[in-house]
This record gives C-alpha cells, sequence and structure tokens, in this order.
C-alpha cells in the first residue's frame, strides 16, 4: 500500500499563522498549493472545525503540503488532540478528496472536527483568519 504524504490545512497550521507546529509543519514539508474540500468550517474558539461533505455546496479552504516524511503526524496529532478513542477526540485525521487550484482531487489527510457544531457559528466563506 503507498504511503500518503499530502496534508491540508485550514486553519492555525496555515502560512502566516505564527506557532511552533506550523513551523515544523513548514520545515517538514513543501508547499503544493491553495486547495479545497466541500463542507462546512466552523469557529470553535480562536481555531476553527471543518465537516466533510461530498455533497455540499460551500467549501473548506486552505493549503496543501507534501510530507517529507509521516513523523511529523505524531506531533500534528497531539496538537490537534487526536485521541486512541474517537469518541472523544477534538479532531479526527481522514484521508478526504481535496481540490487543488487546478480542480484536480488530490487525496490528503485532513484534520476534521469531532465534536457538536450545532451552536458554533458557520465560516460562511470557508477561509479561516484570525479575525473573528
Amino acid at each position: 500500500m503507498e504511503k500518503l504524504y499530502n496534508l491540508f490545512t485550514y486553519g492555525t497550521l496555515m502560512q502566516g499563522f505564527d506557532n511552533p507546529y506550523a513551523e515544523k509543519l513548514r520545515l517538514s514539508s513543501k508547499y503544493i498549493g491553495k486547495g479545497h474540500f466541500n463542507g462546512q468550517l466552523y469557529r470553535v474558539e480562536w481555531y476553527p472545525g471543518a465537516r466533510f461533505d461530498p455533497d455540499a455546496a460551500s467549501q473548506v479552504h486552505g493549503e496543501i503540503y507534501q510530507l517529507h516524511s509521516l513523523g511529523i503526524l505524531e506531533e500534528l496529532d497531539e496538537y490537534e488532540d487526536v485521541l486512541e478513542d474517537e469518541s472523544v477526540s477534538l479532531y479526527v485525521r481522514k484521508v478526504i478528496p481535496v481540490k487543488n487550484s487546478q480542480e484536480v482531487v488530490v487525496p490528503c489527510w485532513v484534520y476534521l472536527y469531532n465534536q457538536r457544531v450545532e451552536d458554533l457559528p458557520l465560516i460562511t466563506s470557508g477561509r479561516f483568519d484570525i479575525k473573528p
């Protein structure tokens, strides 16, 4: 089975965000370009949470990175509060189809929000930035 080395980010790991994990990602990968997938983006607190929905009319926008190795995923899992017990995990890391800027589908690891979203504000643009 081929190992997947693509990661899609839509929140605080993107370029322009200043935190140690975003810096580690930049040092451990090659920036491929912008991308998007069908789904919804919510403001959780100072960070966003995305849900993948292949039938959604709305999109979540972000960035595609090619990882130099899979070793960085363990650290990113910790940052994203991915737990062994998915029922209590803040995020889950899944492979989903992401479209790049040329609309070509690229399978990517994505951290998807794994908690209730009913009371969270929807980010209708599908783009997360630092300003609320």
